[in-house]
């Protein structure tokens, strides 16, 4: 069934046209460099979000010459929240499935490349490995635990029932050991 627009929902969409070319304009200009995935889909919500007002607030955002403010105004709020619907809907999905190019430095600290590298590990942490084995069976769990699998000396001590202080001056012993078998020569 077809809902019959009243009167006054005919003149808010006739002053919807009449603005909607600049909106066009402002919705670019609010997406910025993403204008070309977003702008259309910014401006469609927004839109939905004003006629979904009550008819008197849309009125009274037309009397007071404020319809093109507030659609750009209801559009910002979109784009910067990083909570809003348009983000749920529309950006959160482009985020996680964006493209990683092969060898691109995207920033200072990360390339991406292909193949794994095959000397990944430094000389010192397959020294440290290899060491590793050779520990008694509670030195190799605090190198585990404390080391390799970050857990706090608390929660060490509470899981193995190992008094806190002994926990840490054995820790730093091995740490020790480990360290003078793995200098670089």
């Amino acid at each position: 069934m077809e809902k019959i627009l009243t009167k006054d929902e005919i003149y808010v969409r006739d002053e919807l046209t009449k603005v909607y070319p600049q909106l066009v304009i402002n919705m670019k200009k609010t997406c910025g460099y993403n204008s070309n995935i977003w702008a259309d889909d910014l401006l469609a919500l927004c839109v939905t979000f004003f006629l979904e007002k009550p008819i008197e607030t849309q009125l009274k955002v037309i009397a007071d010459g404020k319809l093109e403010n507030y659609i750009t105004f209801i559009a910002g709020m979109q784009v910067k929240s990083g909570s809003s619907k348009f983000y749920t809907t529309y950006r959160r999905f482009l985020y996680n499935t964006r493209e990683l190019y092969v060898n691109y430095a995207y920033n200072q600290q990360r390339v991406t490349y292909e193949q794994p590298f095959d000397d990944e590990e430094s000389p010192q942490l397959r020294c440290i490995k290899y060491h590793m084995e050779k520990l008694n069976p509670y030195e190799k769990m605090i190198i585990q635990k404390k080391v390799i699998d970050d857990f706090t000396f608390k929660d060490i001590s509470k899981e193995y029932n190992i008094p806190y202080t002994t926990l840490t001056a054995d820790t730093k012993k091995t740490l020790n050991k480990l360290k003078e078998l793995c200098q670089p020569q």
